[in-house]
């Protein structure tokens, strides 16, 4: 099941015309993973814009913080023109950031 959900991802992203931009969800709690940098580069292999959303950053003490910052950013190396938002659900840390991102994209269509 998980090569079918696999295939048919990359189907979707290589085929969908309309496709303008991906948000990338990431555990901020830990190193972006090898899914997490296969699925970063395949984006990038067939120029999608990027912007990585950092997940669960509530779950985070203050002093693992910029730590954890730090790897996501060394690990992923974001190209040009992408970009990063620390997000939390719970204290609804970054969702203007991610709001004002898709309405930043949905002006750039009209």
């Amino acid at each position: 099941q998980i090569e079918k959900f696999g295939v048919m991802i990359e189907e979707y992203l290589k085929q969908r015309v309309n496709l303008k931009h991906v948000f990338l969800l990431v555990d901020y709690r830990h190193k972006p993973s090898e899914d997490d940098m296969l699925m970063y580069n395949f984006l990038k292999y067939y120029n999608l814009p990027v912007t990585v959303i950092a997940t669960k950053a509530d779950k985070i003490g203050g002093s693992k913080k910029q730590k954890n910052l730090k790897d996501i950013l060394d690990t992923i190396d974001l190209v040009v023109g992408d970009d990063m938002v620390v997000f939390s659900s719970v204290t609804r840390l970054g969702v203007k950031e991610v709001l004002k991102k898709i309405e930043d994209l949905l002006e750039e269509d009209k």
